[in-house]
């Protein structure tokens, strides 16, 4: 026992929560953010890693861990460059985290390496949405209930993996103040200086220590955080490449964030912008081996250097930005590679009001937004969900958008199924697209049905095995009983009764349409309206 935890009971840590172990010092530094300070931690193997430290005012430098495993944890600080900081010893207990929304890192699922886990084993169907300026809300006020009642909303409707820039200055397609809804320019900023002249070796505290809220926020939500470091169209001034204050900047990111296990390193929003393959690879190495809890890393919309192998081996999954062929593209993706593929921009939801109500011209109906979501699916890839005015500058929280309905429908069927086990097999319906876990379970779309035709399908299996089928309509929220079919082929079509409700009302005619086929013995689809 050291001398800060002596003759004192260990301080308890839920298991994956954020701690933060503070440390102070009298010495005076030129600059307190250019002081090399870490801790070497062991875990109750008796594993050691290191984690950097950061400053965080009032002379005062942190050690933020998150501990991963049940147990008796202990640090001990080092510190070259002032002996007040150095040889710090701390004792704590790792106890169990209750939260239902907390499952540790996300992870690569090793057995089917298409999909992720949480690092507890608790599946994750990543069902994302990009929100650029999301830490910005709330940057002026002390309690961030705006921010906070924005992400339970859209955890609420599905949405668990925010897409998010750790700093953009303003849209030049939507420039200044437009309302009181555009937060770009933000009122803060990562350095001293601000974005027109910035001191690129002092950080701007207040910046950091609400984005250390939005974290948290998160955090205790349940959604995962996909942190795009570096944006090349959104009016930043930032540190020359490969300077000192760049490297300052990287590692004080992975000081102060990564022990947060809702995270993922994305390098760049659109990498293509930036045309330096060597660049980008070096600081996608440098995420690699400096975060001490190795989340995953990749990198945003680089054809070039995904394609040409240069990412292999260094990132985890494929974040892509797609805007036609959404079906072709992804399966012509998954063939380079075995690994997790998200599209990340395929299409923009356009505002409640109407027509005229974007704050980019790209704009789409609801249900354009959501047919497309599926051709990427039934790919057994991913994707991420766009509202015009929610995606930039301009964050319209209090809307609900027709979307969120459509998506969290999408989202309750797959995670019904098991996705993780299912390959696409167009080849097995004649006019649509097919995931098999075949002779198991089928999910087949059928993009755009004529309620008059029939659709032939192949089930394949033993001649005694028996299938229940259950028709799905992914946006419309309505599913109907099909009966019970053998293996081999046969026509089908969509139920009578969605052909007169849907020529009634007419909003959904003519889109997609599922049909969920699972061998009896293993069915687990209820037949209740999800």
């Amino acid at each position: 026992m050291s001398r800060d935890s002596a003759h004192r009971e260990p301080l308890s840590v839920r298991q994956w929560d954020v701690h933060d172990f503070s440390f102070k010092s009298n010495k005076k530094h030129d600059n307190e953010f250019l002081v090399n300070f870490k801790a070497i931690v062991k875990n109750p193997n008796g594993a050691l890693f290191e984690i950097p430290g950061f400053y965080d005012g009032n002379a005062t430098w942190k050690i933020r861990i998150s501990p991963t495993i049940e147990g008796v944890w202990s640090i001990e600080t080092v510190c070259p460059d002032d002996a007040g900081l150095d040889g710090h010893e701390i004792e704590f207990l790792c106890v169990k985290n209750g939260n239902s929304n907390i499952h540790g890192r996300l992870r690569i699922d090793k057995k089917y390496p298409r999909h992720f886990v949480f690092e507890d084993g608790t599946r994750y169907f990543l069902m994302g949405y990009e929100c650029d300026w999301l830490f910005a809300i709330d940057m002026d006020k002390k309690h961030k209930e705006n921010l906070e009642k924005f992400v339970k909303k859209i955890k609420r409707f599905g949405f668990n993996h925010v897409l998010m820039n750790v700093y953009a200055y303003d849209t030049p397609w939507c420039s200044g103040k437009t309302s009181e809804y555009d937060y770009g320019p933000p009122l803060l900023h990562p350095w001293i200086g601000g974005n027109d002249n910035p001191d690129f070796t002092r950080f701007d505290l207040r910046f950091w220590k609400h984005f250390d809220k939005v974290m948290q926020i998160l955090h205790e939500n349940g959604v995962t955080a996909h942190l795009m470091i570096k944006v090349y169209n959104k009016m930043v001034n930032w540190p020359p490449k490969f300077s000192d204050e760049e490297y300052l900047f990287f590692k004080w990111l992975v000081a102060r964030y990564s022990a947060y296990p809702n995270l993922v390193w994305d390098l760049t929003k659109e990498g293509w912008r930036d045309p330096d393959i060597k660049y980008k690879v070096h600081w996608l190495i440098f995420l690699k081996e400096n975060d001490p809890y190795k989340h995953l890393v990749t990198i945003h919309d680089d054809d070039e250097g995904y394609y040409s192998g240069a990412y292999d081996g260094i990132v985890d999954f494929h974040t892509d930005q797609h805007h036609e062929d959404f079906h072709r593209v992804a399966l012509e993706q998954r063939i380079r590679k075995e690994w997790p593929i998200v599209n990340a921009e395929f299409g923009y939801e356009r505002g409640v009001k109407g027509l005229g109500d974007y704050t980019d011209p790209a704009s789409l109906p609801p249900e354009e937004v959501a047919s497309r979501a599926l051709e990427i699916l039934m790919a057994g890839c991913y994707c991420v969900y766009y509202y015009n005015p929610t995606a930039w500058d301009v964050i319209r929280f209090e809307d609900t958008p027709t979307g969120y309905y459509y998506f969290k429908n999408i989202k309750q069927i797959f995670e019904r199924i098991q996705y993780w086990k299912m390959e696409p097999r167009d080849d097995l319906i004649d006019q649509g697209y097919c995931l098999a876990n075949d002779c198991e379970e089928y999910l087949f779309m059928i993009p755009n049905p004529s309620w008059n035709s029939l659709y032939t399908i192949r089930i394949n299996g033993k001649g005694d095995d028996v299938f229940r089928m259950m028709w799905l309509h992914p946006l419309a929220g309505e599913e109907f009983q099909g009966g019970f079919i053998k293996a081999g082929l046969h026509k089908i079509k969509p139920p009578l009764r969605w052909m007169r409700y849907f020529r009634a009302y007419r909003q959904w005619e003519g889109l997609p349409v599922l049909l969920h086929v699972k061998r009896r013995k293993d069915c687990k689809l209820n037949e209740n309206s999800f």
